[in-house]
Formats: structure tokens, sequence, C-alpha cells
């Protein structure tokens, strides 16, 4: 890609502004947490802050460039082709927002091949810059030889930090990278030293939290040419969901003084000229050439006769889940797809006495998703009280449960569900399992739920790990007039207890449990564990019916993952 200069231009601006056209799950913050494959299952938020970011830069008669995911191209063509109709250029960041860190040079050189097919796909050009997601440091300059090698024109992913040594031709200030006969141009984010330590000041997390005197002064005797602020669309969104899962410092880095973006962005361009990195080096696009389709003859394809599928309802229960409600609707539309061709999947939401808006929203989302149900309780009855109204009000035999904050993926019905037409009047997910897995879960939480799990297990004489998952498929007939005496997280234990010493047989099936992204738990830890040790006590004035137990046909069955 070479430069195309153009003439009789009027006054230049003299600094850039770059926005990275993300949603807040694809941030960096987030990334030990949320796969890839689990984007779509979020609310996206990315059309309201791209929404803010265009209309901060028409307030301040700017025009930028936008650094686009290549997933964010593929997916949301139209939003990135709006942010070029309003005078924007776009350029690369990849496609799943993987930094340097996570890559080598074959690696990095696939994320950028894809972002760019997918951003020239959207809008008909060519990106002819790159911003590497997370920021390139010098021990990573490995990455512009790679930039250069695909010729781009420009990089903005350069980010000096702390006491960083900065060989030539690495500079705090923009500098030309020369790969062969390719010049690469290279704009560092703004930085100012302090005891000789540098700290970017040119945007994100830094430009909201620092001092506001000290970003004023470093922005404001910034000695280059140009000075290149950027900002994450993200930033601009302050009704985002919350992620409650992350660290401390993760929560910090991403949701820290939101509130002072704007604010502090139209500072730093008060009384400055910014525009995009294509004008600011007079590239023009470079129209990539329309896909010539020709008209091909379509082979026949025999339909086979269609089978017969298994009706199922999945039982819901949700208490005070306003905030998770998008992503667990986003989930469960893609698990019925799924299991679409082998099952009839219905969705039976109990509203279990909420306090927030989760009713209404319910009855909202339950439009969206065929084949919802929604059912109410006046007051807050408890989470295996809930299920027990869902399995009493479903109109299928082949009934599950599964936990409204998605902590066991929903997609894993599709491994429990044989295990019951094979007969089981029951099928629990298992993450103590030998070959369960559980993912950033708090030890301490792991370490009272596995004893307690060990206790149960001693007490029947079962070969079961796992008594305290609401993950769970139940044969209808079997559960109805199982008595109950408890209805929160203790009840859910009472339940596979009952079904035992009723004679039933009990699957349990590896199962991974992860930890719990948006919203707060309902676990009151103390009390369940009094709870517990009250059943286990229970247990030992049952000693004929343990007796039975033994000779039972329960099972523990492995079910290959």
């Amino acid at each position: 890609m070479g430069h195309t200069h153009s003439s009789n231009r009027p006054e230049r601006p003299r600094n850039v502004i770059g926005v990275s056209l993300e949603d807040y799950y694809h941030a960096g913050a987030f990334q030990p947490l949320v796969e890839p494959g689990h984007w779509t299952r979020f609310e996206s938020r990315l059309s309201h802050a791209t929404g803010a970011a265009l209309a901060l830069l028409d307030e301040v008669g700017a025009q930028a460039t936008f650094f686009t995911l290549g997933w964010v191209a593929e997916h949301m063509p139209e939003l990135v082709r709006s942010v070029i109709a309003r005078g924007h250029d776009v350029a690369n960041a990849g496609f799943s927002h993987a930094g340097v860190r996570q890559l080598d040079r074959r690696g990095l050189e696939g994320e950028l091949r894809r972002g760019h097919a997918a951003i020239a796909a959207a809008t008909g050009r060519a990106p002819r810059g790159v911003r590497i997601p997370d920021f390139v440091r010098s021990r990573d300059r490995w990455a512009f030889d790679v930039v250069a090698e695909l010729g781009y024109d420009y990089d903005a992913s350069f980010r000096p930090l702390g006491r960083e040594s900065l060989p030539a031709p690495l500079s705090r200030y923009p500098f030309t990278w020369q790969h062969g006969t390719h010049a690469l141009r290279v704009f560092p984010v703004p930085t100012m030293s302090l005891g000789g330590w540098l700290l970017p000041v040119g945007g994100g997390a830094w430009l909201r939290q620092l001092p506001a005197p000290l970003v004023r002064h470093a922005l404001a005797s910034w000695p280059a040419s140009p000075l290149a602020l950027y900002f994450q669309a993200w930033e601009l969104d302050l009704e985002q969901p919350r992620l409650t899962a992350v660290s401390r410092l993760s929560r910090r880095r991403h949701y820290g003084h939101l509130e002072r973006a704007a604010y502090r962005l139209r500072e730093a361009m008060r009384n400055k000229s910014f525009t995009s990195y294509e004008r600011f080096l007079d590239l023009a696009p470079i129209p990539v050439a329309a896909v010539v389709r020709t008209a091909t003859v379509q082979p026949v394809v025999l339909t086979p006769a269609p089978r017969p599928r298994h009706p199922v309802t999945v039982v819901v229960p949700c208490f005070n889940e306003e905030e998770s409600l998008p992503f667990l609707f986003n989930t469960l539309a893609s698990v019925r797809r799924d299991l679409a061709s082998e099952y009839e999947v219905s969705f039976l939401f109990v509203n279990d006495g909420s306090r927030d808006a989760t009713g209404a929203l319910l009855e909202h989302l339950a439009h969206t998703l065929p084949g919802s149900r929604v059912v109410h309780h006046q007051g807050n009855r408890g989470i295996a009280h809930a299920i027990r109204t869902g399995i009493e009000a479903s109109r299928d035999e082949l009934t599950c449960s599964i936990d409204a904050d998605c902590t066991y993926d929903p997609h894993q019905l599709s491994l429990l569900l044989p295990a019951l037409r094979r007969g089981a009047a029951m099928v629990t997910a298992s993450p103590y399992h030998p070959a369960g897995r559980v993912r950033h879960v708090p030890e301490w939480r792991l370490v009272l739920s596995r004893t307690l799990s060990r206790m149960y297990t001693r007490a029947l004489g079962t070969g079961l790990h796992t008594y305290t998952s609401c993950f769970r498929a139940y044969r209808r007939s079997a559960m109805i007039g199982l008595p109950q005496s408890h209805g929160g997280f203790l009840g859910i234990a009472e339940m596979l207890v009952r079904t035992v010493l009723a004679g039933e047989r009990v699957e349990e099936v590896p199962a991974t449990l992860e930890v719990r992204l948006i919203g707060h738990s309902k676990l009151k830890i103390l009390r369940v564990i009094r709870g517990h040790l009250g059943l286990l006590r229970q247990l030992r004035r049952w000693p004929d019916r343990r007796r039975d137990v033994g000779t039972s046909p329960f099972s523990s069955a492995t079910v290959p993952r």
C-alpha cells in the first residue's frame, strides 16, 4: 500500500484521534473470563456507544479513525458502514481482540489478515492502518515487521510504559519503522515522563483516572505532531452491564471514572484540530474489487424425512436477575438452535418474587424466544420451590432446570438429556466428578461445596460427586409427589437425596462450572451450611431408608464429553 498525496489541500489538522470500535465484553480486562465464542450471548451496546462517540466527534468538529475488530465488521457491517457514512475512516484492529502477548508472528499475521478481510467485505475499502489490541511495548517491536510486511501505511499500537528502554527507531514521538523498502509510520500513545517513568496520558483508563492537572499539562506541552489521542467506544456507555466476576484491579481499570471520559476527551480536544490518520497522512481510500457472483448450478440435495423430536421443557428460576436476563436469553436462543435437531425445546421462567424489574423484563423477552412462558411467585419462595413450580407446570416428561446466571453453560443440556432418555429419573451436572471442570470459581466456595458433597456421599453410600448443582434434567413423573421440606439452595440437595431414597435412578454427568459474570449470587453461605448440616443429621435418623439405597438401581454414570 503506497501513500497517495493530494494537492491544494486546505490547512491540515495537526492532531489525530482513533476510536476502538469494540463493545464492553471485548475489552482486555475481561479476556481471562469471556471467551470470544460467548460474545454473541452478551447484550450488545455497541450501537449505543458508537452513537455517543459520533456525537462527541460532531460536537468537537473532528474526523476520526475507527479501529475496528473484524468480528464487529462481520456481525455488524451496517454499523461500520454508518461510521464511514458520517465522514470517518475505518482501520484494522485484528479479528478477535488478541494482542501480541497472546500471539506469535504467524498468529498475529492471521489475526490481521482475517480482520482485514472482514472490514473489506463490510465496507468495500481496504483498511490502511492498524492498532493491535492491548497495545505494543518495546519488547514486542517484532510486531511492526508483521504490520509492515502486510503493507499497511501506519500503526497506532505503540504505548511505552514505565522505565522502558526505547532502542532506535523506537521513540515516544511519531517515528518511521523501516522494513526493507517499506516505511511504516508509527504513532505512539502520548506519554509523560515522571521521575524517569513513562505514563501514557493519551487515552483509555489513563486519561480518565490520572489527576486532571497532570493530564492537562502533559497534553498541552506535547512537543510533537501529531498528538495521537484514542478512546474505546464503550467508555462513553455509562449504562453498560457490570461484569462482577473480574478482579478488583480489572474492574477499576475498566469501570473506573467512566463518567469522566467524555469530559476529559472534550477538554483534551478543546482548541485543537483533530482528524483521522488517513486524512493526516493524505491517504486516499482504496476500494476493494467487488466480488463477481456468477450463476452456478445448484446441486440437488435430498432431504431426509424429519425425525420425531423429543419435547423438553427447561425451567429457569429467576430472582432479581434484571441485569443478567439479556445474556440469558441470547444464550438460550443459541441452545434452542443447537438442540433443534433432536429436541423441541420450551422454556418456563419462574419469577420467584423478584423485587427489581425481572418480572416485567421476563414478560417482554419471552415474546422474543419462541416457546417461552413465565410464571410468577407472589413472594420469594427460594430456588428449590421455584424449580418445583416449574416441574409441576411443565407439559413435558423431559424437564430440565438451569441457573439463570449461566454458571453452567446451558449448551451442556445436550450431555444430560441422553442419560434421561436412557431411563434415569434425575441427571445432575457434576463439576466435582473426576472428568468435570471448574473455571475461575473462588477456591473457598469450592472447598465448602465439595466438602458438603462428600458428606452426602458418605451418608447415602452413593458414588455421586455433586449434590448442590441446580443444573439438572428430570423425568417429571418421578418428581411429582416427591416430598420437599426446604425451598432455598438446601432444597436442591434435598431433591436429589429424596430421589435417591425413593429408589429412583440418579445419574451424574461431568460438566463445567464457571464463575458468574454478571450480577451477584443470592447464596447465603453460613445459612446454607447450617441447613446442610441439619439435613445430614436428619439422614442419620433414617437408617432403614439408607439400607434401601444400597439395593437401589442408583448409578453414577460417566458420559464422554
